[in-house]
């Protein structure tokens, strides 16, 4: 029988957090919001074991630290989440893709 649908050999795979996630690490000690969140913070604080080909911030939780984090890829309800506390998310997946 023929296969059907096709698998990308060079697709992107992203390491998603969540939110909440990172506000649960803020409030036990394991992420300095004084410095910017990078993704190296969150692998070595152990928010993620390891980052891929990057991380994506998704929306689910909520933030009330004012917080800046620099990641590869956010939905627009996270940046929108991290604004409203105060904080800023820089994206760089805009950088990667001109490359």
């Amino acid at each position: 029988l023929p296969k059907r649908g096709f698998t990308k050999p060079n697709r992107k795979t992203y390491s998603a957090v969540n939110l909440g996630l990172i506000q649960e690490f803020i409030d036990a000690g394991k992420l300095d919001i004084s410095a910017v969140i990078t993704e190296d913070a969150l692998v070595a604080a152990g928010v993620v074991r390891r980052k891929r080909d990057g991380i994506r911030i998704l929306a689910k939780g909520d933030v009330s630290a004012k917080i800046q984090l620099d990641v590869t890829g956010a939905s627009k309800s996270a940046v929108e989440a991290v604004e409203k506390a105060g904080g800023s998310l820089t994206v760089k997946a805009a950088a990667a893709a001109a490359e």
